[in-house]
């Protein structure tokens, strides 16, 4: 049995916390925290997070019972204005899967409550329960949270919300699948999974990424960064995750403007058995792991979000005051409903993200909040409800041709030209300048030239012009085109100039002839990196050997990847030894040239004494 070190859950004020001490334990014996905390002073009890007794039963502090009789937190409009995430189609068409543990029997009316309150509509909400009867005070604290936030961002869009049969991470991710693979509604597709939860790192983890969080449809996940400061937790550095880590919000008053921090208490860091991503790297990011968060949003409870519950959690229920990440997963999630692309690639994929994210510059975690990327918010903060860059796009046309053909063995150098297209997307208006790089690969160094080299807003052509040097051999050379803005956006093409070849070859490569007689081999042409066009063939015999020689077809014609195929015949003379001929094969240029050999020997013709 494979054995895991996992972090310890422990009480703390308030909230849910990780600390660092540790434990053994067996891979299906790993089990997932929700990360919501509830902002004690307005509820009207001390500090408390979540329990760390997850047996599936439900633990009450019974005395005293308070029930929060309003809200007290922010309003969805509050939110919605913070974040800039009004949309016109308000997620319709999506269906949000939000995968939490055990079964809460109150949250169709605790959603009920919500929406009556906040004025908003009724969603289709479909619940699958995996958890029988099994109900846990904590989880339906979150599970409240996740289904009234990810409506209250995207109040069109479908809810569905999974309930795993308890909180180990073999339930969960049975409970994933379920949304992902077994969940059908073609007509309002699941197009975001919300995972509020979270557990230690273990070694094996990669191998939970590529099973249970990979999607062939399109489905973005997202996950809580974590509530204990700097540190990692899984799923939430799974390289196909967007992971959400926390900041302080102070929306905008009469007296005071907008303002957002980072959370001391947001998960961050650098993954011990991740590796970087890709979409990082090109970034210019330079961590020795996947790092998180990738954005943010709010999660200090003292600036938290009204979530109404009526199952008693710690002597609380009604109208409560909540944070932790878990507020930012189930919102990025609704985001992503709204058809807004909100998957990493793209949220990395502009140099300067300002448009669609708040850079949060102040604050720490332990890992200090900074101008780009840091390891307490990631790149920041939604303010758009459109994550699809703006940028621009690169294309070589024909991508793999030029204005004519390249040949090995040319005895002068060869230029050709292509297109280069430069795209903007996205509204994007910038001047884009271009730089060509010739192949690495080359033996000789290659010529490489743009005529224009600067694109006005992004739209127009330039020309590539590639000199060939002399005597490059056969092959498939990459020349590569940039093009950077002056912000620091950057794209790139590539354009493939294929050096033609063809090679020759005899069958049979030998032959015995009696002097005056005939025989013949088969000349087959094979073309090499994309070669068409006429081989004429010739061939030379060992000198006084009297050998005579012709071919048919002469020229043989290569119009596509196939070979092409010549009979050779070789007639004796009337010496007798073994002679060479040479096969010899020219394009319609002078190149390229290729050889063959045929080894014949000749022998007597001696008459019969009884003739």
């Amino acid at each position: 049995m494979l054995f895991l070190t996992i972090l310890v859950l422990a009480i703390a004020s308030p909230g849910i916390a990780l600390t660092t001490k540790a434990q053994t334990t067996a891979v299906n014996d790993l089990t997932a925290t929700p990360l919501f905390q509830i902002h004690p002073a307005r509820n009207g009890a001390a500090p408390f997070g979540y329990s760390s007794q997850q047996n599936g039963t439900t633990s009450l502090v019974s005395s005293p019972q308070l029930t929060g009789t309003k809200p007290t937190g922010y309003s969805p409009s509050q939110i919605i204005t913070a974040y800039d995430l009004t949309s016109s189609t308000s997620g319709s068409g999506a269906t949000i899967a939000i995968i939490d543990a055990y079964s809460d029997p109150s949250i169709a009316s605790n959603l009920a409550t919500f929406d009556s309150e906040y004025g908003l509509p009724t969603p289709v909400l479909t619940i699958e329960n995996m958890a029988g009867s099994a109900t846990n005070s904590g989880w339906a604290v979150e599970t409240s949270l996740d289904v009234e936030w990810a409506h209250a961002i995207a109040p069109a869009a479908n809810i569905l919300l999974v309930e795993a049969s308890s909180n180990s991470l073999t339930a969960l991710l049975s409970a994933v699948t379920y949304a992902t693979t077994t969940y059908s509604n073609t007509a309002d597709p699941v197009k975001a999974v919300s995972m509020s939860w979270g557990s230690s790192e273990f070694s094996t983890e990669s191998t939970y990424d590529s099973s249970y969080l990979s999607s062939t449809t399109g489905i973005v996940f997202f996950a809580s960064s974590g509530d204990s400061g700097a540190g990692t937790i899984w799923p939430s550095v799974s390289p196909n995750v967007v992971s959400v880590g926390g900041t302080t919000l102070n929306v905008a008053t009469s007296t005071a403007p907008l303002k957002e921090t980072a959370w001391s208490d947001s998960g961050g860091g650098v993954s011990t058995y991740e590796a970087l991503p890709a979409w990082q790297y090109d970034y210019g990011l330079t961590y020795n792991g996947r790092v998180t968060p990738d954005v943010s949003f709010d999660a200090n409870p003292s600036t938290g979000v009204s979530v109404y519950d009526s199952t008693p959690y710690e002597g609380m229920s009604g109208w409560l005051e909540v944070g932790g990440t878990s507020v930012g997963a189930p919102s990025w999630a609704a985001i992503q409903a709204l058809g807004l692309l909100t998957v990493a690639s793209n949220l990395y994929a502009d140099g300067s993200p300002s448009s669609y994210l708040r850079d949060i510059t102040s604050g720490s975690n332990g890992y200090s909040a900074a101008v780009g990327y840091d390891l307490v918010t990631g790149l920041g903060s939604p303010v758009t409800t459109s994550f699809t860059p703006t940028d621009f796009s690169i294309s070589a046309v024909p991508v793999s041709a030029a204005s004519a053909p390249v040949y090995a063995g040319a005895t002068t150098p060869t230029t050709v030209t292509t297109t280069v297209n430069v795209a903007p997307l996205n509204g994007f208006t910038g001047t884009v300048t271009l730089v060509a790089t010739g192949p690495s690969e080359a033996s000789k160094p290659f010529t490489v030239s743009l005529t224009p080299t600067s694109i006005p807003s992004a739209s127009g052509s330039s020309t590539l012009s590639v000199t060939v040097p002399a005597g490059t051999t056969q092959g498939t050379y990459q020349v590569t085109v940039t093009g950077t803005d002056t912000n620091g956006i950057s794209q790139s093409a590539a354009f493939s100039l294929k050096v033609q070849n063809f090679a020759i070859s005899a069958s049979p490569t030998s032959l015995s002839l009696k002097s005056g007689a005939s025989g013949t081999s088969t000349i087959t042409v094979t073309p090499a990196s994309g070669f068409t066009g006429a081989v004429t063939l010739s061939a030379t015999v060992t000198s006084g050997s009297g050998l005579t020689t012709s071919f048919s077809p002469n020229p043989v014609s290569i119009t596509s990847l196939a070979s092409a195929v010549s009979s050779l015949t070789v007639t004796a003379g009337t010496k007798t030894g073994t002679y060479t001929v040479t096969v010899k094969g020219t394009g319609a240029t002078g190149v390229p040239v290729a050889t063959a050999t045929i080894s014949v020997t000749v022998g007597s013709t001696r008459r019969s004494p009884f003739g």
